[in-house]
């Protein structure tokens, strides 16, 4: 590679990296003049396209990310591995801006186009740029973060439309719980009166267990949209993984034997993790119940495995099996794998949004024609 390009390198005392260092102090000591020249180049682009936003809006974490890009120039990186990183940790907040001020994708490039402008006057000014293998290199470490924005830009404007759905659904559930609790108490005062009770005890159980169900879908529905939206918060501690699973299995054993199948389980409870209580007993509750629920016959097994940094949860079910295109799609909400069978599709969507919040994850395999493997992570503690 020339001498004097921006790319580089490998030895310590190569005059490639020596000239990433040089870019690196510009930005450095020119931060702001970059700064300045991009903001009012975008505020009048902006200004020309109509939307009324401050400089302090566009502004957003653009000084962040010269700061970080010049530490990166002084690191050991590859360019585009280098201004990838240098942006990756302040992309979602421009991003969430961006979508907030009504950007589209063509504006969210063209700010990083002004801004390589910027640097690229900048450079040239300070005799760091003199030929175009340089300004290639510097070229790709702006489209590192713009490959990056973008995706961030699409995650941010998804994340704002569940939001959305979330309070429309919220609103609706919300209506709908009024007059089912009007209900729930009216069948309670029915059930108080001894000859209503004595003549139609039958149908109040039956009115009681159907208003229940109405209930827990009316919760698994918000709270499903609640974690599509990103609005559960997370409380992880430090907690055995014996009294996740004491709590998550309760129910399990009792609706195996009522449908004559085999549960069994086999894990260490000593084992530390470090999980969000509710979250983690919610996802692992609805993954086993779910392998029950779609077993008629066989097993349902539980087992953990114990790794350096996370636990592995593995349930095993002798279903009938899943197609590969049906495994594509059982982690989204109203998904259901198994048509013939009741329910919403919801549990395990909320197993995995529920699992994703505290950093875990969830999947799945079949063999097709019998059995399932679900597996699930969840964190240890840091030591």
């Amino acid at each position: 590679m020339q001498d004097g390009g921006v790319d580089i390198a490998s030895e310590p005392n190569d005059p490639e990296q020596d000239r990433r260092a040089l870019l690196a102090g510009v930005i450095d000591r020119r931060l702001h003049d970059i700064e300045g020249r991009w903001l009012e180049r975008v505020g009048k682009e902006v200004a020309d396209r109509g939307p009324s936003v401050t400089a302090t809006d566009l502004r957003n974490a653009i000084g962040e990310y010269l700061g970080r890009l010049a530490e990166a120039l002084r690191g050991s990186q590859s360019i585009e591995e280098g201004g990838t990183n240098a942006w990756v940790d302040v992309a979602r907040a421009h991003a969430l801006t961006r979508v907030r001020l009504g950007f589209d994708i063509d504006q969210l490039v063209r700010e990083f186009v002004l801004l390589r402008r910027g640097l690229f006057e900048v450079a040239r000014e300070e005799r760091v740029i003199e030929n175009d293998l340089q300004a290639e290199r510097l070229t790709d470490l702006i489209g590192a973060a713009i490959a990056t924005s973008v995706k961030s830009y699409v995650d941010s404007r998804d994340l704002a439309a569940r939001r959305v759905q979330a309070e429309h659904v919220g609103f609706l559930t919300h209506e709908l719980r009024n007059p089912l609790a009007t209900a729930m108490m009216t069948a309670a005062r029915l059930r108080k009166k001894a000859d209503v009770a004595a003549a139609h005890g039958d149908m109040l159980d039956v009115l009681d267990r159907s208003l229940n169900r109405i209930r827990s879908h009316i919760d698994g529905i918000l709270l499903a949209q609640r974690l599509e939206a990103q609005e559960v918060e997370c409380r992880p501690v430090d907690i055995s993984l014996g009294r996740i699973m004491d709590e998550a299995t309760q129910a399990a054993g009792l609706a195996a034997s009522e449908k004559g199948i085999v549960f069994k389980t086999r894990y260490d409870p000593e084992i530390a993790i470090h999980v969000d209580p509710g979250l983690t007993t919610s996802a692992l509750q609805n993954v086993i119940d779910n392998a029950i629920k779609f077993t008629d016959k066989g097993f349902v097994e539980v087992t953990s495995e114990n790794h350096d940094a996370e636990v592995s949860i593995h349930v095993y079910d002798d279903c009938d099996g899943l197609s590969p295109e049906e495994l594509k799609t059982i982690f989204e909400p109203f998904k259901r794998a198994h048509p013939g069978k009741a329910g919403t599709g919801l549990g395990l969507a909320i197993a995995r949004r529920a699992l994703e919040a505290q950093g875990g994850q969830i999947g799945a395999e079949s063999a097709g024609e019998r059995g399932c493997h679900f597996w699930l992570t969840l964190p240890k503690p840091r030591q």
